[in-house]
């Protein structure tokens, strides 16, 4: 049975009334917080920005009272302006090495690891913008730093850095050993602070002739030198520990070579062996004919990270694809962007993750073959060319021998006359 019409619409009325009553309390209640400093919670987060300047206590204190609890997470959710976001250790870099004169020195038109250690030439050279800055944040932190050269011996290498323009901008750094020169035709040695100096027996050097490409001078280079690895912690030295690290050699992975390019000298012009077919014989692809491509490609094969100074503009680059990244130089102090240690640190401005050994197809190489490969190859060669050498010393000198007896049986008549008319006055 259907309710009396009267029913319904006293039903209605009441709703109605209801209704009425709550539009009436919203109306007031907008009007009351108005005058008192309520703020709506769809303009909550406007309010907090307005009150950023206030303290910790002060704006937990005004959100509390002002955003309502299904409100409060989305305004502490992570934004441009404040957040949550992940903490990670920065591993500063264990070695900086600088592979070649040329990514230390800038001598103009003058090759890379001159043979000729003149004062002129020597003269004409001057430390590249950024160098000297580098090297004193290594020696703050105590990252060591790694000079190598494939032409020049130590002692003609130090020779020729005493002599440039502004020699007092590496030299002190290699007088109290915060830089450390090394030669690939010198055989590695431990240094003084190394934990293997008292015991040779224990080095695992791969030996002469594995400079680039090969990647034995630069793994010989760093396990030849030793440092304390900085301990894992927050900024400041919160939470650092340092109790029971030993001094070690640097990891290949937490290690920058420094090239500098373009070279277009051919890597062994000396050797005259095959880099490739010898990297092919132990199943790793190795096509850099140049000097600056043959360096990066031994820094890529020894585990490290690569930097690429394009000394000679942009543009001018040749090793795109083996660098890890390139930049036209370390930067003076009146850049605007200049290389430092925290930039090519792991992770940095250039990569996030320690690197892996690979060729320059991206496979892995097994290193103890392919540098002993190297090793054999290029120690026959000199062989060879030592014999050859040796057999036509050994033809010159016979024929010097033979000399006298020569020019005796061609001595003139009037100089044999002249010589028994001496004889008759006796």
């Amino acid at each position: 049975m259907a309710p009396p019409l009267t029913s319904f619409r006293r039903t209605r009325r009441r709703r109605f009334q209801m209704g009425s009553t709550v539009g009436s309390m919203i109306l007031a209640a907008s009007q009351i917080g108005a005058s008192s400093g309520f703020v709506h919670p769809a303009r909550h987060r406007r309010s907090l920005d307005s009150q950023w300047s206030r303290t910790k206590d002060e704006r937990a204190s005004y959100n509390r009272r002002h955003c309502p609890p299904s409100r409060t997470r989305s305004v502490w959710a992570p934004t441009a302006r404040g957040g949550l976001l992940m903490i990670r250790n920065v591993d500063l870099p264990e070695c900086v090495i600088f592979y070649g004169t040329d990514s230390i020195l800038d001598c103009g038109s003058c090759s890379d690891d001159a043979s000729s250690s003149s004062s002129t030439t020597a003269a004409s050279c001057a430390a590249r913008p950024g160098v000297s800055r580098l090297l004193n944040e290594c020696r703050e932190v105590g990252t060591p730093a790694l000079l190598l050269t494939e032409h020049q011996r130590i002692d003609e290498l130090q020779q020729r850095l005493s002599s440039i323009q502004n020699s007092e901008d590496i030299t002190e750094f290699l007088e109290d050993g915060a830089l450390s020169m090394r030669s690939s035709l010198d055989e590695c040695v431990y240094a003084p602070s190394h934990p293997y100096y008292d015991d040779p027996d224990a080095s695992d050097f791969y030996g002469l002739g594995n400079h680039a490409p090969s990647p034995g001078f630069i793994l010989d280079a760093i396990e030849s030198i030793s440092m304390i690895p900085l301990g894992f912690g927050g900024s400041s030295g919160f939470g650092v520990k340092q109790e029971g690290v030993e001094r070690r050699p640097p990891l290949p992975k937490h290690c920058v070579v420094l090239v500098s390019g373009p070279d277009s000298r051919p890597a062994d012009d000396d050797d005259g062996i095959d880099a490739e077919a010898i990297a092919e014989s132990v199943g790793a692809a190795i096509r850099s004919n140049t000097v600056s491509r043959a360096r990066c490609t031994a820094g890529k094969l020894a585990g490290a990270r690569v930097l690429y100074l394009e000394h000679m503009g942009l543009g001018t680059a040749d090793a795109e694809d083996l660098a890890d990244a390139i930049v036209p130089g370390l930067g003076s102090d009146d850049d605007w962007e200049v290389v430092s240690l925290d930039d090519i640190a792991t992770p940095g401005s250039y990569w996030l993750n320690p690197p892996v050994s690979r060729d320059e197809d991206g496979n892995r190489v097994n290193l103890i073959a392919l540098c002993s490969a190297f090793q054999d190859a290029r120690s026959t060669n000199a062989t060879t060319e030592s014999s050859s050498g040796k057999a036509r010393d050994d033809a010159v000198s016979t024929s010097t021998k033979d000399t006298p007896i020569a020019a005796a049986e061609d001595m003139s008549e009037d100089e044999m006359a002249r010589i028994l008319a001496d004889l008759d006055a006796l």
